[in-house]
């Protein structure tokens, strides 16, 4: 039986090796086909064929914890999975370690079996704990291949599938657009567009679905959008329209931007030339070496902490948390992981919790050579863990060569709270607002609130809660937006005062201020964080978007472009850059971006904007069957989508008639 080589993870997608695309290259060239040595090209016997690709993720690891165990749940899961697969009139073309190749007559036979498959993993893992899951990842293509002699499968159809199972989330599916097309309207299931994807030897980018079991997601937010509608016309101040959260206030709420007056330092920080000069590090995230797996957000934490103190060292050019965590569970080599996250050294370690004791284990690496330049092992009461991280900064600012200022050594010397519960309820919270969902957000905003009871002096946890009042606003969560913002200023004030070096406190000051229009406010407020902490990437990312909605684009490309380098794995850049580069008139160029930014799953908002602009973007370039296209993704999303309210928003009067038109375009009306 041919082995199947498994994926290996390099930077934001995971790739194949270059030996397997080599090979899979040499199955669809011409020497495959019979084109070498006289024969004559379509001599073997060919078929369209629904593709079905499945993967385990991090078997690696997986294996190298517990070898036993996880050939024995390997077992386990093929003799679930591979009936459901012969159920569906498919066939196990090959398989090899974790992998799986299978073809169906039917394209509908075959994600029907993705989605089977999908569940009996889920079922199985249920009596497991979650470090020992088996979770799949699933590519489902039709296209055309060779069928060889042994009846086994070549071509490019097969890398398609291959390259869709990588993007897939962990136990989710993905599907090319030409399965999309034929399922859409035989199989009730969420669909969700994941932008185009290149892939390597295939000429033109794959547009991406992704796909689930629950309700149509479009289904979902359109009662969401009756909700709202019912709220404004009980009386409350939510507005029916909030197709974009700033679009519901007065365009004389809009102050002009008047030239911006940031420190020198700050306002070059963006230039490429300037980035380079800096030296680049990324932590990667630290394993958790607990019995209780309920500890990954302490563990989490500890990275974070680490991250957010060698920011603030001007000589370095510390990547964002989503960055390294795009790597967590992958087993990687240094000299991949630093080509993928574009780094000089790698910071990576452990944490071992048990009851009030911790081991923290700690190396530095060089990307290049590999070579560990220093590793350290600490034994501590948690009550002690501020001073451990202290300790791994300035070893790491030590040995990688940073001259530091005075001011930069005060900044990471600082201690956020001396109440280690009030610390474990911040991090809990963060934690709880990466689900945006209005329950999550109620449950953050209780544990930041008991962290300030505990230490009203904790300046951390008057800024997330602010944070959290904030996305209740921008989510439609609150029936007294105005309040909640009111609130959210000042808690922002209040975390500014405890510690000026709250750079949340300052982001959060930025964002009422975009809210609100108040653009030069907001400017101020991220060029002061920008001054604390000069690889914070949401304050790269902040700035950007102010720029933009301001009516800046060619000004806020850099610094969108500069949270990219940075490694922000939010979809908000790509979606910023995409509006920029629109407004300059590069329209192909921000088709992509807005593709990307598909790719990275963003949020309802920012697909409201995201599909309004790409709508006007293909307008502008004549492909007007894929701007119909957009136009009723938005009217699923938005019955109440108004283009001139839309257009109404942006800064100056340029974009505002700049974008009316390209929507206008569009066929809106």
């Amino acid at each position: 039986m041919r082995k199947m080589v498994r994926y290996v993870h390099s930077g934001a997608d995971q790739a194949y090796s270059d030996e397997f695309l080599r090979a899979m290259s040499e199955m669809a060239s011409p020497a495959a086909t019979g084109g070498i040595s006289g024969s004559h090209p379509g001599t073997h016997q060919r078929k369209l064929a629904a593709i079905l690709f499945a993967d385990v993720v991090g078997y690696s690891r997986l294996m190298g914890e517990d070898e036993t165990a996880t050939y024995d749940a390997l077992q386990q899961l093929r003799r679930g999975i591979d009936p459901i697969i012969a159920s569906h009139a498919g066939r196990i073309v090959s398989t090899a370690g974790d992998g799986l190749l299978a073809d169906f007559g039917s394209i509908v036979d075959a994600l029907s079996c993705a989605v089977a498959m999908q569940q009996a993993a889920r079922d199985l893992n249920a009596a497991s704990p979650p470090d020992r899951h088996l979770q799949l990842r699933i590519g489902v293509n039709l296209g055309d291949v060779i069928i060889a002699d042994d009846n086994d499968l070549y071509g490019d159809g097969i890398n398609i599938a291959a390259r869709l199972q990588a993007i897939a989330a962990p136990g989710g599916i993905c599907l090319s657009h030409t399965v999309y097309e034929q399922v859409k309207n035989k199989l009730a299931l969420d669909y969700r567009p994941l932008g185009r994807h290149r892939v390597k030897n295939i000429a033109e980018p794959v547009r991406v679905y992704a796909v689930g079991a629950t309700a149509p997601a479009a289904a979902r937010l359109f009662a969401r959008w009756r909700e709202l509608i019912a709220v404004a016309v009980a009386g409350t101040a939510i507005v029916a329209g909030l197709v974009v959260v700033v679009v519901s206030r007065s365009p004389d709420q809009s102050s002009a931007v008047r030239a911006a007056t940031p420190q020198p330092a700050v306002a070059t920080l963006a230039v490429p030339a300037r980035l380079a000069e800096r030296t680049p590090v990324a932590v990667l995230p630290f394993k958790n070496l607990s019995p209780d797996t309920g500890q990954d957000f302490f563990v989490d934490g500890i990275t974070e902490d680490i991250i957010n103190a060698l920011g603030r060292f001007s000589n370095l050019l510390v990547s964002a948390k989503s960055a390294g965590f795009q790597l967590k569970g992958r087993d990687v080599s240094p000299e991949e992981a630093g080509r993928a996250l574009d780094v000089r050294y790698l910071v990576d370690g452990s944490v071992r919790r048990a009851g009030d004791r911790l081991r923290i284990t700690v190396k530095l690496t060089e990307a290049a050579t590999g070579i560990h330049l220093w590793s350290d092992t600490y034994n501590a009461e948690l009550k002690d863990i501020f001073a451990v991280q202290d300790q791994i900064t300035e070893r790491i600012v030590g040995l990688t060569a940073v001259n530091l200022t005075r001011l930069e050594r005060e900044r990471v010397s600082r201690k956020p709270t001396a109440n280690l519960a009030a610390y474990e309820y911040v991090l809990r919270g963060h934690a709880d607002l990466t689900n945006p969902t209005r329950s999550a957000n109620h449950e953050a905003q209780t544990l930041f609130q008991s962290a300030i009871e505990l230490d009203p002096n904790y300046a951390a946890a008057y800024a997330a809660l602010g944070f959290a009042h904030h996305e209740a606003v921008v989510s439609g969560w609150t029936e007294f937006p105005d309040d909640e913002i009111a609130r959210a200023e000042a808690l922002a004030k209040k975390a500014q005062a405890l510690d000026p070096a709250t750079i949340r406190a300052y982001l959060l000051l930025a964002n009422i201020g975009l809210y609100r229009r108040d653009y030069d406010r907001a400017l101020a407020q991220v060029d002061h964080a920008l001054a604390i902490n000069p690889s914070d990437v949401e304050c790269y990312q902040m700035r950007g978007n102010i720029l933009q909605w301001s009516g800046k684009a060619t000004e806020a490309l850099p610094w969108l472009e500069g949270a990219l380098r940075l490694g922000s794995s939010s979809p908000v850049a790509l979606v910023n850059i995409g509006f920029a580069k629109y407004f300059l008139s590069q329209y192909d160029g921000a088709i992509d971006a807005l593709d990307r930014a598909l790719a990275r799953s963003p949020g309802r908002v920012s697909q409201l904007n995201l599909h309004a602009v790409l709508a006007a973007a293909y307008a502008r370039v004549g492909k007007q069957q894929d701007a119909e296209r957009e136009r009723g993704v938005i009217a699923r999303l938005a019955p109440f989508f108004d283009a001139e309210r839309f257009a109404a928003q942006f800064g100056t009067k340029v974009a505002r008639e700049d974008m009316l038109a390209g929507l206008k375009a569009a066929g809106f009306r």
